[in-house]
């Protein structure tokens, strides 16, 4: 019986130990499971953690770029604000590059022998002068028809003296403002030819009076007895007004113009 009871107390303690090492090994298995999901959990936060540092970062970026675009785009506006500085500054430094006449009232300028004249307004002043008898055309073209020039000669400056003296005038040979609005206008007195009077259209009636048989000699472009003469005669012949001085209806028909 002892050693039946000695074989059942060993294999009570066995049992018994058998029955502690699984109860260990079941413990030890929990523990094991319960450090893997821990692990996991610390995982799957880290993972979002890292996932949301992401995230901003996108957005810091997203917001950084239309700011750098807004930069870009502000640079065109600078560049505009600069171009019309420049424009400015040139357009005032032009201004001088014309030297005013002092000579010149308000935008005419004078015209002189010598000087830097207009050409278009030479002539306008010229078919005037010739208009009003005060002048010869100065050249003739291939048919012998008269025409003006845009050259303000000695011819030009002394029939414009005659004009001032004959429009009271101050007599400065130069073709200014006053003189030009005057000869343009209908009060300007039209030429007459007088005894003593020494101009080119002095002998072109000269040479005219010569043509005609009405005067002897050559044509010196002073108007002496001889011409008062010729012209009296031609007047007379034309029934013309017979005084020696050759007016207006005189020189249109002695010159054909």
């Amino acid at each position: 019986m002892s050693e039946e009871n000695e074989k059942t107390s060993l294999m009570d303690k066995y049992i018994k130990l058998r029955l502690g090492g699984a109860a260990y090994r079941v413990r030890l298995m929990t523990l094991l499971l319960f450090a893997a999901a821990a692990i996991i959990l610390i995982a799957a936060i880290l993972i979002l953690a890292f996932s949301g540092s992401c995230a901003k970062n996108k957005a810091k970026a997203a917001t950084a770029d239309p700011t750098a675009t807004a930069v870009v785009t502000l640079k065109p506006t600078a560049a505009p604000t600069a171009t019309p500085e420049v424009t400015s500054t040139d357009a005032p430094e032009a201004t001088p590059v014309e030297t005013p006449d002092t000579s010149a009232t308000g935008d005419f300028k004078t015209l002189e022998v010598g000087g830097t004249n207009d050409g278009e307004t030479v002539k306008k002043v010229q078919q005037r002068l010739v208009d009003l008898h005060y002048m010869p055309y100065p050249e003739k073209d291939a048919e012998g028809k008269g025409q003006v020039t845009t050259l303000y000669g000695a011819m030009c400056s002394k029939a414009v003296t005659k004009f001032q003296e004959r429009n009271d005038l101050k007599q400065t040979g130069k073709c200014d403002k006053d003189t030009y609005d005057k000869l343009m206008s209908d009060k300007a007195t039209a030429y007459t030819m007088k005894e003593k009077d020494k101009l080119d259209i002095v002998k072109t009636v000269q040479e005219a009076l010569i043509k005609k048989g009405y005067l002897k000699g050559k044509a010196t472009g002073y108007c002496g007895t001889d011409t008062v003469a010729a012209v009296k005669a031609f007047q007379k012949a034309n029934n013309l007004t017979v005084d020696g001085q050759a007016g207006t209806k005189t020189l249109q028909l002695l010159l054909g113009y």
